[in-house]
């Protein structure tokens, strides 16, 4: 076992820490360095609203750290653009570019450290949960954890993500931890440590208080809804005082976000897209299919996946029937609170909040925990012991397989835009003096930037989505520029000039359609790269 383990955190730290720029640097990480560096991007916006031709490094800049944008200027950019996006992960990633730097490997080298600390924080929930019960009377439940988690697919993923979802799974496992400890000591300082970890959690991702809610949940169960008890009764007052401090800490963000509730609302509104019930239920089946197996999808990946399913249901009814309700219940309402009332939401108004798996965090951490308390118990058991044995190989093996195919990959599946950015710019990087043209959404162009290589010229004209600044979903200005630019493709400034803009609406294909039709002289070529609707992108300018 002991051999087994140091094999599964070598290459847990190996999947996690290698190839850290490999994948495409994506929408919602280029807002993670816009934030980090205390830009917003209205900023970004009116910069180049009436610029000239620029170089890829002044799109760039709007990355990277400078001595005049401090830590206010990073909480002021989420405050007044992304305000349903906490702080804290935010400052951490500000402080940390002023002294590691602005890379694509060192942002994403920030979550894959907070990741690497899940690692003895799912040993210390393991400890409580499984060992200071009675559960188990030695420490294979931590051991089994730690090994399980190191290769887990879905905790090396998003270890890799510039964004603060590895920091919410740790700061879950820790606050869980600290929440059973707590209820189990009843001393003033776990009380304090278990307030203190709430504040962390909320000023992290404002679901975390789905998971307080889970604690309050299981306390009233698990205590069976007493009435005066005394004992019961100081338990829960520390309780409502602890998670009531800390969300009192969060009040002055909290406040913030109800008097900007309009704009998180307008930035957030694509969670309202309709979905299909059955579609729902196959997309939530998937999400916890791939926290032990996620390699594709193929016929064989999906029987994987169901088999994943099945043992994650014989995991929870073994722990149902062999466990105390402390310890069972624990899992059950960790596993459910978070995420039922995005089910149920969605199921009931419409949308697909439920369909995203970063919400589901706290819910797979609960998953993971009871196909860790079924893999100890038949390691433990003498009769199951090669069965044990045999089903911790099997899931390692899984998501070892799992770890390989995302490990070179380019892109992975939790990267829903931005995919294409690759083979986007390995056709403008081709041409010898290429100029890109665009009125593509700011952090589009953001994330491109990075695959560009210097010597890229740009004309830009973002368009926003989180900022107030007007921007018209109407190429036509932009391409009147490139009508005058294009006399000079025989002359020495460019040799290709292209125009790039992914994800068109409607509105902006009609326009563009019209405009062409309007304007004769002005010839595009579309470019075979395709956007994830299979919608045209990316148009060289025919030398006429």
């Amino acid at each position: 076992m002991r051999f087994l383990l140091v094999v599964l955190l070598s290459l847990g730290l190996l999947f996690r820490f290698a190839h850290l720029d490999r994948k495409v640097y994506w929408y919602d990480e280029a807002f993670t360095s816009l934030r980090a560096a205390g830009y917003t991007e209205a900023d970004v916006v009116q910069h180049f609203a009436a610029s000239e031709v620029v170089s890829v490094q002044e799109l760039q800049q709007f990355q990277q750290p400078t001595s005049d944008r401090g830590l206010s200027a990073t909480i002021q950019s989420l405050a007044v653009e992304d305000t349903q996006h906490p702080p804290l992960y935010y400052a951490i990633a500000h402080v940390w570019i002023h002294w590691v730097g602005s890379s694509v490997a060192a942002y994403r080298l920030l979550p894959a450290l907070f990741s690497l600390l899940s690692l003895p924080a799912v040993y210390w929930l393991s400890q409580e949960l499984f060992v200071k019960t009675g559960a188990f009377a030695s420490a294979l439940p931590g051991w089994v954890a730690v090994g399980l988690w190191a290769i887990s697919p879905f905790q090396v993923i998003y270890a890799q993500e510039s964004r603060q979802y590895s920091l919410w799974g740790t700061v879950t496992l820790v606050m869980t931890a600290v929440f059973l400890r707590a209820l189990r000591t009843q001393t003033y300082l776990s009380w304090l440590l278990y307030a203190f970890s709430v504040t962390l959690s909320l000023y992290t991702f404002l679901l975390s208080g789905l998971v307080v809610m889970a604690h309050g949940i299981y306390l009233l169960l698990e205590s069976g809804f007493p009435l005066l008890k005394s004992r019961i009764t100081r338990r829960w007052m520390a309780y409502l005082i602890a998670s009531c401090t800390g969300l009192m800490l969060f009040l002055p963000w909290l406040w913030l976000l109800v008097t900007n509730l309009s704009q998180a609302q307008s930035v957030t509104d694509w969670t309202n897209n309709q979905q299909s019930w059955p579609r729902l239920v196959l997309t939530w089946a998937s999400i916890v299919g791939r926290v032990f197996y996620d390699r594709g999808e193929l016929l064989i990946d999906r029987l994987v996946q169901i088999g994943v399913l099945l043992l994650v249901a014989y995991a929870f009814y073994s722990l149902w029937r062999s466990t105390a309700r402390q310890v069972w219940l624990m899992v059950l309402v960790l596993t459910l609170t978070p995420i039922l009332p995005l089910m149920l939401a969605d199921l009931a108004l419409g949308g697909l909040r439920s369909t995203f798996p970063r919400y589901f965090i706290p819910s797979l951490l609960g998953i993971q925990l009871a196909v860790v308390y079924l893999v100890s118990q038949m390691i433990q058991a003498r009769r199951g012991w090669g069965n044990g044995r045999l089903l911790m190989a099997a899931v390692c093996c899984a998501g070892l397989v799992s770890c390989l195919a995302s490990f070179s990959a380019p892109t992975w599946w939790q990267k829903t835009l931005n995919q294409e950015n690759w083979a986007v710019a390995q056709v403008i990087n081709s041409a010898a003096r290429p100029l890109l043209i665009s009125d593509a959404e700011t952090g589009d162009l953001l994330a491109l930037s990075h695959a560009l290589k210097p010597g890229v010229q740009l004309l830009l004209r973002p368009t926003c989505y989180t900022c107030s600044t007007q921007t018209v979903d109407d190429p036509g200005t932009l391409l009147a520029e490139v009508n005058q630019l294009s006399q000079g493709l025989d002359s020495d400034f460019f040799s290709d000039m292209y125009f790039f803009h992914p994800r068109s609406s409607k509105q902006w294909r009609q326009a563009f359609k019209q405009f062409l039709k309007n304007n004769p002289d002005l010839k595009l070529a579309s470019i075979p790269v395709k956007d994830q609707k299979n919608n045209e992108l990316l148009w060289r300018i025919v030398n006429k």
